[in-house]
Formats: structure tokens, sequence, C-alpha cells
């Protein structure tokens, strides 16, 4: 065996996995959604992210299909991402069981120790402007990366 213990960890859930995930290999946010998103959603989220210091390209996204929720978990837990984002009510459901907690759309919550933010439908709100704002309004409740006023 070698690599450390993340990365074994993480050649171990996209070995697992892999079916069920697209993207970044060791994204530093895990976008889950009940279908595959548009490439206008995945470029969007990816702008945004990388607007809050993740740079490009720092997702990997995440459609559970027939998943259970401690499968779920396991999935996430093994990508260790520094935040999630639910782009949909059913994958914040999911989300929610997985963790046992929670998950409200349209706010921020922690999913141990990570944060995490859900939408009702990420899809719907880049159709128009205004939506937009509401979209990039709830993903700049996530950590700042790098900035070293959201580690105080």
């Amino acid at each position: 065996m070698s690599g450390n213990k993340y990365e074994v960890a993480l050649d171990e859930t996209w070995e697992l996995f892999g079916q069920y995930m697209s993207g970044t290999r060791a994204g530093l946010c895990c976008v889950i959604s009940s279908e595959p998103l548009s490439e206008a959603a995945e470029k969007a989220l990816n702008s945004s992210l990388a607007a809050l210091g993740y740079g490009h390209d720092a997702c990997t996204y995440v459609v559970p299909g027939d998943l259970d929720q401690q499968a779920l978990f396991v999935l996430i837990e093994g990508l260790d991402p520094i935040c999630t984002v639910a782009a949909d009510g059913k994958s914040a459901a999911l989300l929610g069981q997985a963790y046992h907690l929670a998950v409200p759309s349209g706010k921020a919550t922690r999913l141990l120790g990570r944060t995490a933010v859900s939408f009702l439908d990420f899809e719907s709100l880049l159709k128009t402007p205004q939506d937009k704002q509401i979209a990039w309004a709830l993903l700049k409740k996530l950590p700042r990366f790098g900035d070293k006023r959201s580690q105080k």
C-alpha cells in the first residue's frame, strides 16, 4: 500500500463508488444531485467555488442513484470534501438521512464539521439574473478557502 491514509481512502472511494461520481477526483466540494447536472449548472458551480478561493474544477459530482443513505455517507466521508452542496430537494433529503439531521433548503448547515448548503432546485435558479443572485447568496455561505478570517 502506498500513499497517505487520505489518498488510500480516496482511491477506495472511487473504486467502490466511481460509477456514481464525476468531476474532479479529489474535489474540495462534493455536489450531490438526484439527476446529472447540466453543463451550465456545473460551470456555474465551478465558477462560484473559484470565486470563493477553491480554484477551478473544485467539484466532485455525485448522483446517488440507487445508493442508500449509509452508502452515501461512506462515499462522502471517503471523499472528505471541505464542503457539500445538495443541488435539489431529493438529494438534500437523502443527505439528511445519511447524516441523521435536517438539511434545510436555502440555508447552510453543518455535516460532521463541514459546511453544507442545499437548494430546492439549483438548475432552475440559473434562468434569470435575479435567481442567479439568490443561488450566489447561498453559495457565499460556504467558507472561503484560504481566507484567514474564516479560520478564526
